[in-house]
């Protein structure tokens, strides 16, 4: 007689990890996606403080039309959903966290 570990499908293995793959995976892009999402309010409410201004330094008007260039030239198809254009979101991300970096008072 066969015990009930010896006799377990490799299948119904494979299958249970794949589960498990499937929620690694989804909990890792949640987090990920988190992450860029703060990123993005952080840099809306840095730009966004700066709005109301009457006089803006020229070097804020030049960084903020750095940002519009940026964010405007990005070339993706979010629908496609492939890994390089996150790549390319993240890298924008970056870009705009180092233009705003002096921003903050």
């Amino acid at each position: 007689m066969k015990s009930s570990a010896s006799s377990a499908s490799p299948i119904k293995s494979a299958v249970e990890e794949i589960d498990f793959l499937r929620h690694l995976f989804r909990t890792a892009l949640s987090a990920y996606g988190s992450t860029i999402e703060a990123d993005i309010a952080k840099l809306r409410e840095i730009v966004g403080n700066h709005a109301t201004q009457k006089k803006m330094p020229a070097t804020l008007v030049h960084d903020a039309r750095d940002i519009v260039t940026l964010i405007r030239t990005l070339e993706i198809k979010p629908e496609k959903g492939r890994r390089r254009d996150l790549k390319k979101i993240e890298s924008t991300v970056e870009d705009l966290k180092a233009i705003v970096e002096s921003w903050e008072v």
